[in-house]
């Protein structure tokens, strides 16, 4: 009678269909790729907000050129999230490099900007040529500002 009964009330109830079932797995092994990718790639380390942001980050507002010593002096904004300490500075033009002082050690806090003289030793600026200046931070950052000599 039980049985009977059992039969009865499957007959009344359908279940869901193959197609309606392949289609579910389906979206559920999209989500989970996703957030596979996302963890991976470590996106959710950036959303997340306690995370630590330290960013170096510098602009030049403007240079000037000292007609007494000839050398440029840049004029360096720190827009990044902590203070930036420049060790050293790489001068590039054409093929030639000169390197400055490894001692340069001027702090620049965030959003405030710092005066940094370029006074290399042996280098011969020519007017009206461009000249690459990579300032190297104390982290080994490397920030690039293109000067033209006057």
């Amino acid at each position: 009678m039980v049985k009977e009964k059992m039969k009865k009330i499957m007959k009344e109830k359908k279940g869901i269909s193959t197609i309606l079932a392949a289609l579910l797995l389906v979206v559920i092994v999209v989500v989970a790729s996703v957030i596979v990718y996302a963890w991976s790639t470590g996106l959710f380390g950036g959303l997340m907000p306690s995370s630590p942001s330290v960013k170096e980050g510098l602009s030049m507002d403007s240079y000037r050129w000292d007609n007494a010593t000839g050398n440029p002096t840049l004029f360096i904004r720190n827009v990044g999230t902590v203070d930036v300490t420049v060790e050293s500075y790489y001068i590039e033009e054409a093929g030639q490099t000169k390197s400055g002082p490894t001692d340069c050690g001027q702090t620049i806090s965030v959003n405030d900007v710092g005066q940094i003289v370029i006074t290399p030793s042996g280098f011969t600026w020519v007017a009206g040529h461009s000249y690459t200046v990579k300032l190297i931070t104390s982290r080994g950052t490397q920030f690039a500002f293109t000067v033209v000599a006057t």
